[in-house]
This record gives structure tokens, C-alpha cells and sequence, in this order.
């Protein structure tokens, strides 16, 4: 596609080079990262391109410790046919990423692209209930929780997201993810994804995530208390997906009402723990 406002088209060797070229902050300046959404929609101010994919790690390197790192370039089929990704938490990666987008979509988004955007996404939750971080470059390397990433709106300064870190995985852990839509390529209503963590017999920790609310991202902790002091029990699933849906805020919007998103807070928070109670069980 023509893009005959597009000057410049920078393909920097190293992070610091890449940096000397967004540092600043200039709106004019883009890094592209995959391109999903430059080429097909750069806006009208954009005139120089920062291609990072030779400066910019595409590998998925699983630790000794159980911890697993993923560069930024790494696309989402990558991430979709690891191994490693594929037995963490009981396989939420793959069981998300298999019903992202599709199969054109994810052969070239990458990662670190689709986390720089800050848009909608099925991505974030899971990775929020991951306890995921990411490591930025801004003159130096940060590493923070990608809770953290949003909240202090990093996203939305000058940076390079250089990496994914998935921490050490607990011996007993187990996650689960589900989105509902019209089609299987339309954008999510809603999502959600549980990530329950086992210490002994008692659960250690808890993480009910809902994203498309239509905020990336929200968690529902007096849900996640209920379930670390009541446990996994039917009673216990359908009482914390309750308190989920009271807790969670949901807006209207174009492709369902506040109204309905609540409840589908409630049924899938339901659904999603009750699997990952069976996947516990399994294991």
C-alpha cells in the first residue's frame, strides 16, 4: 500500500540506535513492529518509520527456573506452536492466541507491537492473570509487571518494549481463558481469564481478570479474596462470580451494552473457574 507521506525509513541494528530515533517523543515518528496497524492506517502526521525487527529479539527461551522470556518480535503463531508456552498454566496461552485474530493476523503481529498499542485485547488479561512483566527501554532497561506498564501509562510514552517475561511457574497452577463474540474474528464483548495458584491444600493465589469491559483490563479482587478464603467449591465459583460482577465496571459500547457485559462478568468468571477448578483436579 502506497504511504507517500512516509520521509524516512529508519532500520536500526541496535536498541540505542532505535532509540536516538523516538526519544524525543516526535508524533511524526513511528515504530513499526509487525504493522498491522501503520500499513494499513498510519495516520497523516507519520513521516518516518523505526523498523526495530533487526534490533528486536523474535525468540521464546524457557528458563532453567520455570520462568519464560519472549521477544518482542515474536509473533503470535511462534507463541502459538511453543511447547514451552503450550504447558505453562495449564495451556492459557495457546487456548487464547488459537482464537486471536486469525491465522494471517497472527503470522505477522508480534508481541511487543500489540502491547505497545494499548488497544483492545484478549492478550492483556491473560498476561495481567499471568502476572506477566515486560522489560522497557528508555536509555535503559525497566523491568515492571505489565499491570504496572498500563497504569503509569509507560505505553503511552517514548520507550522500547524489549521482552515478555512469564515468571517461575508454581508447581500447582493452573489458568483458564474464554472470550464471547458474535464470530470467532469479531472483537470480544467480553473476556476473561482465572489464574489459580495451589500452596498445599490451600489456594495461594487468585487472579480474575475481565478485559473488553471495554477497558483492556480489570480485576475483580473481592472475587479473587472470596476464592483464596472459600476455595474452589461449586458454592464458592458461583458466589465469587457474583461479587465479580459487582465489582467490575462495564460501559456501553458498540458491540454490546453495560447492561449485558455485566452479565456475561458472571457467566464466564463462572465458567472460567469452574475449569480451571477441573484442571487443578486433573492435575
Amino acid at each position: 500500500m502506497s504511504r507517500p507521506s512516509i520521509a524516512e525509513y529508519h532500520r536500526p541494528s541496535t536498541v540505542e540506535e532505535a532509540w536516538s530515533h523516538v526519544s524525543d517523543g516526535s508524533p511524526s515518528v513511528r515504530i513499526l513492529s509487525g504493522g498491522t496497524d501503520l500499513t494499513i492506517s498510519a495516520p497523516p502526521d507519520v513521516d518516518t518509520l523505526v523498523d526495530v525487527a533487526r534490533c528486536l529479539d523474535h525468540s521464546i527461551e524457557a528458563r532453567r527456573d520455570g520462568s519464560i522470556r519472549i521477544g518482542a518480535m515474536t509473533t503470535f503463531t511462534d507463541m502459538l506452536l511453543n511447547d514451552a508456552l503450550g504447558s505453562y498454566a495449564a495451556g492459557v496461552m495457546p487456548e487464547m492466541l488459537s482464537d486471536l485474530g486469525n491465522p494471517l493476523l497472527r503470522n505477522i503481529s508480534t508481541i511487543g507491537g500489540h502491547l505497545a498499542r494499548g488497544k483492545l485485547s484478549d492478550v492483556v488479561p491473560v498476561l495481567v492473570a499471568l502476572d506477566a512483566e515486560v522489560v522497557v527501554y528508555q536509555g535503559d532497561e525497566k523491568q515492571m509487571t505489565i499491570q504496572r506498564y498500563y497504569d503509569e501509562s509507560v505505553h503511552r510514552s517514548p520507550h522500547l518494549l524489549t521482552e515478555v517475561v512469564l515468571p517461575v511457574a508454581v508447581k500447582r497452577s493452573a489458568a483458564a481463558f474464554l472470550r464471547f463474540a458474535r464470530t470467532a474474528f469479531d472483537f470480544p464483548m467480553l473476556n476473561v481469564c482465572c489464574r489459580i495458584d495451589f500452596d498445599g491444600h490451600m489456594v495461594g493465589a487468585a487472579r480474575i481478570v475481565c478485559g473488553a469491559t471495554p477497558l483492556r483490563s480489570q480485576r475483580a479482587s473481592g472475587a479473587e479474596s472470596w476464592i483464596r478464603e472459600h476455595g474452589l467449591e461449586a458454592r464458592a465459583i458461583e458466589a465469587a462470580a457474583r461479587r465479580a460482577r459487582e465489582e467490575i465496571h462495564t460501559r456501553d459500547g458498540w458491540v454490546a451494552s453495560a447492561e449485558y457485559r455485566s452479565h456475561l462478568v458472571e457467566v464466564l468468571t463462572s465458567r472460567c473457574l469452574t475449569e480451571v477448578a477441573r484442571r487443578l483436579a486433573a492435575r
